[in-house]
């Protein structure tokens, strides 16, 4: 859940720069094949045993659209949180386009985009996700308003918008999942961002922290599916040096380096050159 406030102070600050298609551009590269990759991967597995899913249903998870379409979650319910995320992208290009990025125009709208997520039906609909995208959503927002506070938001509307987060969440988490409020990872998660946050200016940046950054979202989308899988590939070689864990989780990290290094971090370069030729595109027409 860290994951959703971090991601929302950092796209808010990423599209005071970039204009909104070379913004889903970036976006689309750096989500998409990895995720491509994992997805497909999974699939070729369940294949082998015979519980794959239909080509309706595969081509649903791809588009991380599946919320729209009460398509089940890919990578054991990992993706989940790439639905939400993508639609955050989505909502965030959206205001860049219409010019309704200052930072008073956001604030009002942050807050009545959070007042609606507690009254609009839940999204996605059905499933044991039901309603999640509603509720998790206004973290994202939540994350934004840290970043408009440092540029001159009061603090009083901060605070008042992080109690109606809360809010929303509890409303909605006793609506539709009242097993979960006895769970409290996400005030945990929040003041994690929050310590982060507080003392980001005293955080040093060093090369094993940057490449533990980089392997982060392979991690995520592979961490939940793949592990049991290496753990099942390894038992057949006997290996009993380590245990059984720690040799699927070194394969992991294997896997997800290299998952980083040759798909994720090329895609990102691919998408940095389609800009470039987009933009160049652009300004032969203009002319």
């Amino acid at each position: 859940m860290v994951f959703f406030l971090v991601s929302g102070y950092i796209i808010i600050h990423v599209l005071q720069t970039e204009k909104p298609v070379e913004f889903l551009i970036k976006r689309a590269f750096r989500i998409y094949p990895l995720y491509f990759v994992a997805v497909l991967g999974q699939y070729a597995f369940l294949a082998i045993d015979g519980q794959s899913p239909d080509w309706g249903t595969l081509l649903s998870q791809l588009s991380l659209l599946g919320d729209f379409f009460g398509t089940p979650n890919a990578l054991n319910g990992v993706e989940w949180t790439l639905r939400v995320e993508v639609m955050f992208y989505l909502f965030m290009a959206a205001l860049r386009y219409f010019n309704l990025n200052s930072h008073n125009k956001l604030t009002y709208i942050f807050i009545t985009t959070t007042l609606l997520c507690g009254y609009i039906s839940p999204i996605p609909y059905v499933g044991w996700a039901k309603g999640f995208a509603t509720y998790y959503f206004p973290f994202l927002l939540l994350g934004s308003m840290f970043y408009l506070f440092e540029k001159g938001l009061r603090l009083s509307v901060l605070v008042i918008f992080i109690i109606l987060v809360f809010f929303n969440y509890f409303h909605l988490t006793g609506k539709y999942h009242p097993d979960h409020l006895g769970l409290h990872f996400m005030i945990l998660a929040f003041f994690i961002f929050l310590i982060a946050w507080a003392f980001r200016e005293h955080l040093q940046v060093t090369g094993y922290v940057l490449l533990l950054s980089d392997m982060t979202y392979a991690v995520y989308l592979f961490h939940n599916w793949f592990f049991e899988y290496a753990k099942r590939g390894l038992a057949h070689f006997k290996v009993s040096v380590l245990n059984p864990d720690i040799q699927a989780l070194i394969v992991l990290l294997i896997v997800c380096f290299m998952m980083t290094k040759y798909i994720e971090k090329s895609s990102i370069r691919l998408g940095r050159a389609v800009v470039t030729k987009f933009a160049s595109r652009s300004s032969a027409w203009r002319s």
